[in-house]
């Protein structure tokens, strides 16, 4: 680090020598109907390569060479000016809106550029500058709430900002929803979202449908992510170093009760970890079991409630620091950020490069980019504790947030700390006979792990003619993971004996995964005009793609040095797999476009795909699309140069599309090694219990959308809509068969579904202006729906996944998915029933449906106010119409700590609104008004927790996703100096307030199935929604600083 920054600063003073050189022009651009600046206004010079943008101020510097006369400035929504330089060097200009919709670029398929106005689809372009406003780690954060259509819900507040990203809902029951990943062209995986710098980021563009998938292929089918990385630009060298810290702490704690302590039924236990006991009252007791054959003496602590569950937790810091260097065709940075969590000890440092450069030789034009990122993360193994505990039956609760959550409120728990030198906090002594010390399981239960990934690109550029251009892109992607996970092993004394744990070995896991993906593609672009009312548009092009991965696993059950975890050490046998796959798609694409004077344009796109994941009979298939425009501001006399309608445009398209939802060598009859297997030196083998329908398809979809574009007052105010429906079919999904067949299940070719919902877009630009300042808003929203239509000849509803008692399911006739979950037994008119003889409710043997998992509404908002060198923005997120499903809230019930155990004082009461049968009239049931429920603590741990239902809330939520106040020191407070070009501070914070039903008093509706590591870090591609289950963190809250400085 410290060599790469004496470089920097060589070729600063370098840069300053060349400076010093040149002529040097100075500026400013403003609005010309208001007079204000303009920042980030693109000046380039006219006959020559190189150029700069604007300041908040809307001022300028830039180095000239003496052969460059004119300069050109250009900014979305305004029309381009040239600019002859002036002798005086400097110069003033005002730029004249224009409508944006008449204007507006975006990268598109292919990455290459299109006019907005021509589109028949779909796309939204969020820029770098948007996405970095409250500085996310994950740039996937940086898009939250900023897109209609995208929906993006953390997952985990742990030390990968995991993520779940859907576009427009899902297209598949049981395979892949996530869109797909663009980096500068070359795909890759969507978890390297979070290995990306979000400071390399250029601008993002969504493509929403399925019509992408046209051109770019099945992957596509989710919708597409195209991020476009830095380039070099401008003439003088340009240097930034920047430095993000940010602090979080938890937001949202489980409600917890504060009346009764350790024990069970209403009388105190000093060892117990259920919650059950007598009620504080502040007294000396003692806690734990003493060793009598020790000198150890009884632990006495007040039996009153403390705080220490939340003091258990860090104020979680991530330290960012960057730096790059632009040029006139070349862009390098490099940034290494620190993660350290909530949870103590856990942590992940990210560092890594980028490098794009560029050079032009006559017609040809030659890009390439590298980068390498690696992550370094240190974790709490909660599946592998779990695992452990299950497996050798020592009486342990689940993973590492029950252990703190269902400690009782009394217990000290920060005093255990230091369970190597407190004795009442050793293994043995512990107070609790049925769950560990968290801080040993902290130390003795870890992954560690190593994720690399390499992204290499060169693309050729070939402007045959002016309207004929040929391009190459050749491209390497690698994601190389090492993990090594180890759970200790454990001795008991002969005190912990009798309390009793047994002996469990120490074990240790290995795991390398290797995946480099090449692809080769090549295409040819035409864009002809004939006369100046004709224009023709085609691409035709080819895309080869190979993927090779390589998982291997090694371990062992049991290790014999304490301490060390190397399987060379173990006794038994070596366990063991590795599992190579390779697959191939080789694609063929087209598309023609028709232009009539800007305003009607029409477009055909196909592309045939031949993958290797099909029987070669059935491995082709052929996806066409259509979409077309129409400007009706252009097109009808009427609107030409109107005060009030700017800008009017309807838009529409069709496609149909695939993506074979499997494996590689999904299709083939596998074996498998039966446990047990080798015995001495005797192999066995299982075969798969699943049979595949060897003449399996795609899933197909086929997609609509109609959209309607609106400008006001030369974009002062724009309104966008869309419509959309996707039909899903052929979903390939498995179907019990008959055990006589040999197979448990076969896949098939069955079930389809549909989604649809409409898109909404409004910007109010500077829709209020004063002196030295504006206001600015944005707002999206998305109403999503969704049927399933069938599932197979022989059933209505097939399972997605969950717990045993709530659980996703995709339903006839019902949203996908559902809850379906357990619940009381209820009378015709929806009462609980009960059992007369002790008031306890019975408990429904069948599941119900509960409402759907995923959100119907999703809305986001975005106020911004600019004053003089301030910028203050605001995002606001709201989610409605879904439920989800606590399980902490089951675990929490169990063990008497939460809030609802202690209703009523823990004193009899009748059930509300329940009922019991009439013993005179079977079938008729009586309002029940006085039987109460004899027994408070088997009822909560019984029946309670049985009916899954009343863990389930509303997931509505209402949150501040991001605050960002940022403020661009003048240049005239700088001085005359020429060393400092520019300097930034800003406050930042993310998820500051979240507002939630009261019913949800246990965590963010937002949080499902827990962290993701190894070669899905950071990005979670489960189809599961709304089941959150025990092992997640607490949802934080983030506050922090950024400091740029610009040389």
């Amino acid at each position: 680090m410290k060599k790469l920054l004496q470089s920097l600063f060589i070729l600063l003073l370098l840069a300053s020598t060349a400076m010093a050189q040149e002529r040097t022009i100075t500026g400013t651009v403003t609005d010309k109907q208001d007079s204000k600046p303009l920042p980030g206004v693109t000046v380039r010079f006219v006959g020559a390569t190189g150029g700069t943008q604007t300041s908040s101020e809307g001022k300028f510097a830039l180095n000239v060479p003496s052969t460059v006369t004119q300069l050109s400035f250009s900014y979305i929504g305004y029309l381009t000016q040239t600019v002859a330089i002036p002798e005086s060097s400097a110069i003033e200009v005002s730029l004249v809106a224009d409508s944006k919709g008449l204007t507006e670029v975006v990268v598109t398929a292919l990455g290459l550029q299109r006019q907005k106005k021509e589109l028949g689809y779909a796309v939204t372009s969020v820029s770098g500058e948007e996405i970095n406003k409250a500085k996310p780690v994950n740039l996937a954060n940086g898009l939250q709430g900023k897109v209609s259509g995208l929906n993006i819900t953390t997952q985990n507040s742990g030390v990968f900002d995991d993520v779940k990203i859907n576009l427009r809902g899902i297209r598949s029951l049981l395979g892949n929803n996530s869109p797909m990943l663009l980096v500068d062209g070359v795909q890759v995986p969507l978890s390297y979202l979070s290995a990306l710098n979000p400071n390399d980021v250029q601008s993002s563009t969504i493509l929403k449908g399925a019509n992408s998938a046209t051109i770019y292929g099945p992957d596509a089918v989710n919708g597409v992510i195209v991020i476009t990385t830095k380039k070099g630009t401008g003439t003088a060298p340009e240097v930034t170093l920047s430095n993000t810290t940010q602090f979080s702490s938890i937001s949202f704690f489980p409600k917890f009760q504060t009346q009764f302590g350790s024990g069970g039924y209403g009388e105190y236990t000093p060892y117990e970890n259920w919650s059950w006991g007598d009620a504080f009252d502040g007294s000396d007791r003692e806690v734990g079991k003493t060793d009598p054959d020790s000198d150890l003496g009884p632990q006495i602590i007040k039996y009153s409630p403390n705080n220490s569950r939340k003091e258990f937790f860090n104020t979680a810091t991530t330290i960012q620091n960057d730096v790059s260097l632009k040029t006139a065709s070349t862009y390098f940075s490099f940034q290494d950020a620190l993660v350290k969590g909530i949870v103590p000890q856990d942590k992940n440092r990210r560092s890594g490069f980028r490098l794009n450069t560029s050079q032009e030789y006559g017609r040809l034009k030659a890009n390439i980019g590298a980068s390498y990122n690696q992550q370094n993360y240190n974790v709490f193994d909660d599946d592998a504790m779990s695992d452990y505990n299950a497996a050798n039956n020592v009486g342990l609760n689940g993973g590492l947030m029950n252990l703190i959550f269902n400690t009782p409120a009394q217990i000290p728990l920060t005093n255990y700390k230091d369970y190597k030198n407190n004795p009442y906090a050793s293994y043995n002594n512990y107070f609790n006979d049925y769950g560990l010390n968290p801080y040993f399981a902290l130390d003795n239960w870890r992954k560690f792990g190593k994720r690399e990934n390499v992204i290499a690109n060169v693309n050729l550029n070939l402007k045959a003619t002016e309207w004929l251009t040929f391009t190459y892109n050749a491209a390497l992607s690698s994601n190389n993971l090492n993990e090594k996970s180890n759970s200790v092993g454990i001795q008991p004394s002969a005190f912990g004996v009798t309390r009793g744990f047994t002996s469990v070995p120490q074990t240790t896991e290995d795991r390398a995964f290797r995946s480099t993906q090449l692809s080769s593609e090549a295409f040819a672009s035409a864009n002809k005009t004939f006369s100046d009312d004709y224009k023709v548009t085609a691409i035709v092009g080819t895309y080869l793609r190979q993927i090779q991965t390589r998982d291997t696993y090694v371990g062992s059950g049991s290790l014999v040095v304490p301490g060390l975890y190397n399987v060379s050490q173990r006794t038994g046998e070596l366990l063991g797999s590795s599992e190579p796959a390779t697959q191939r798609l080789n694609s063929y694409y087209g598309s023609v476009g028709f232009s009539y004077k800007g305003w009607a344009n029409v477009e055909f796109t196909g592309r045939n795909d031949q993958t290797s994941l099909l029987n070669p009979d059935k491995n082709s298939y052929f996806f066409p699309g259509a979409s077309a425009s129409l400007v009706l501001s252009d097109a009808i006399p009427a609107l030409k140069d109107n005060e009030i309608l700017s800008y009017a445009k309807l838009r529409g398209s069709l496609s149909k599309s695939g993506n074979a939802n499997l494996g590689a060598y999904a299709l083939r009859s596998t074996y498998s090694q039966i446990n047990g297997f080798p015995y001495a030196s005797v192999p066995g083998y299982t075969a798969d219990d699943r049979s595949p329908d060897y003449q399996l398809k795609p899933e197909f979809v086929k997609s609509t959308e109609i959209g309607l574009e609106l400008a006001f007052w030369k974009d002062k105010i724009t309104f966008e809509t869309t419509y959309f429906n996707q039909d899903n079919t052929d979903q390939i999904i498995p179907v019990q068969v008959s055990s006589a067949t040999g197979y448990s299940s076969y896949l098939i070719n069955a079930a389809s579904f549909t989604n649809r919902g409409v898109e909404f877009d409004l910007g109010l630009n500077r829709i209020a202006s004063w002196k030295d300042g504006y206001f600015s808003f944005k707002a999206n929203a998305t109403y999503m729906d969704s049927e399933i239509k069938s599932i197979y000849t022989t059933l209505d509803e097939l399972a997605i996944g969950g717990f045993a008692n709530a659980s996703n399911y995709a339903v006839k006739g019902q949203p996908a998915f559902i809850f379906k979950a357990t619940d009381y037994l209820r009378d015709p008119q929806g009462r609980a029933i009960i059992d007369a003889s002790n008031g306890r409710p019975l408990v429904d043997p069948n599941t119900k449906p509960f409402g759907r998992t995923m959100p119907k509404w999703i809305i986001g908002l975005n106020p911004t106010v600019n004053w003089k060198n301030f910028d203050l923005s605001v995002l606001f997120e709201y989610k409605g119409g879904h439920y989800t499903y606590h399980d902490i809230g089951n675990a929490m019930a169990w063990t008497g700590v939460s809030a609802a155990t202690a209703a009523n004082n823990r004193e009899h009461f009748v059930l509300p609104n329940s009922s019991y049968e009439d013993p005179a009239n079977p079938g008729q049931y009586i309002e029940n008004t006085n039987i109460t429920i004899s027994n408070i603590n088997d009822y909560y741990t019984g029946e309670y927790r049985d009916v899954a239902s009343n863990f389930i809330t509303k997931a509505t939520s209402w949150r501040m996703r991001e605050v960002a106040l940022n403020y661009n020191v003048p240049i005239k407070v700088l001085g005359r100096q020429n060393f400092i070009k520019g300097l930034s501070i800003a406050a930042v914070g993310r998820n500051l307030f979240l507002w939630v039903p009261k019913t949800n008093v246990y965590g963010d509706p937002d949080f499902s199935f827990g962290t993701t590591t190894g070669s899905n870090m950071g990005v979670s591609q489960s189809n599961i929604s709304g089941v959150a289950d025990s092992q997640i963190n607490p949802p934080t809250r983030t506050f922090g600083g950024n400091i740029v400085l610009k040389f």
